[in-house]
């Protein structure tokens, strides 16, 4: 059996499907600022984490070692976030690798889900076949352009999405019996 975890309830898969869709929508919609937020929000991330390590560096409980890996880690997440506002293009190319890796991860765990034999596994293999390709697309062309990734993106989560719910929709009965089974107890 090759699964990840336990199986997806149809309520999570529902509701991680109608965010995937929503998000695909609103991607395909406005594909020009997509890019931009997503580079502003690794920046914001970057700097936030700085703060964290830095707030956490006086904990009485740090030896020398670990004090100093934050501080380098924290030098790092300053250098990155200045480098993701100097240099947004550089950043959102290496933003594109990042999620065509993500892509792949996430298609590899819903194959494995769909053979595990949980609920819907002809569209989970569908979604995790589509996660895969899109993760390909994304990792062999990462400068194919801001609009072009945001289309190619946004096509990939609405259709992951709809995979995602149309498999909550249309449970396996083994599946059916055993949600209904916990949800009584």
């Amino acid at each position: 059996m090759l699964a990840f975890g336990a199986p997806i309830l149809r309520g999570r898969a529902a509701l991680r499907g109608l965010l995937a869709a929503a998000l695909g929508l609103i991607v395909l919609v406005w594909p020009g600022i997509t890019v931009g937020v997503a580079v502003a929000l690794f920046a914001i991330y970057c700097f936030a984490d700085a703060i964290t390590r830095l707030v956490s560096l006086f904990q009485e409980d740090r030896s020398t070692a670990q004090r100093v890996v934050m501080i380098l880690v924290g030098l790092l997440d300053v250098a990155a976030g200045i480098v993701a506002v100097a240099y947004p293009g550089i950043t959102a190319q290496a933003l594109v690798v990042v999620i065509g890796i993500w892509a792949i991860l996430l298609g590899a765990a819903e194959l494995a889900g769909a053979w595990s034999g949980v609920a819907g596994a002809g569209w989970l293999t569908l979604g995790g076949v589509i996660s895969i390709a899109a993760g390909v697309v994304l990792i062999a062309w990462p400068g194919i352009g801001a609009f072009s990734l945001s289309i190619i993106f946004g096509a990939y989560l609405l259709a992951y999405g709809v995979t995602l719910l149309v498999s909550a929709a249309f449970p396996s009965r083994a599946t059916a019996g055993a949600e209904v089974e916990a949800a009584t107890r």
